[in-house]
């Protein structure tokens, strides 16, 4: 299961780097960090439990794309 804990911290990183490299509008942007780095956690979560630790990094993740968007 922490293979699977690693796979939604890359995509979510791999979706932050994603918007850093290419001019995309922010709604765009937004779109992309939903699917990519946030929807590999919906997907999983209902069949992993996170820890409080987890959950705040992979919130920092996000939040840095928005920023980024």
């Amino acid at each position: 299961m922490s293979a699977t804990r690693e796979v939604v911290r890359k995509k979510a990183r791999v979706a932050c780097d994603l918007i850093k490299s290419h001019l995309l509008t922010p709604e765009l942007s937004a779109e992309l960090i939903a699917q990519k780095g946030i929807g590999a956690f919906r997907f999983s979560a209902a069949l992993l439990e996170w820890s409080h630790s987890e959950l705040e990094g992979l919130q920092k993740i996000w939040v840095q794309a928005y920023k980024n968007a």
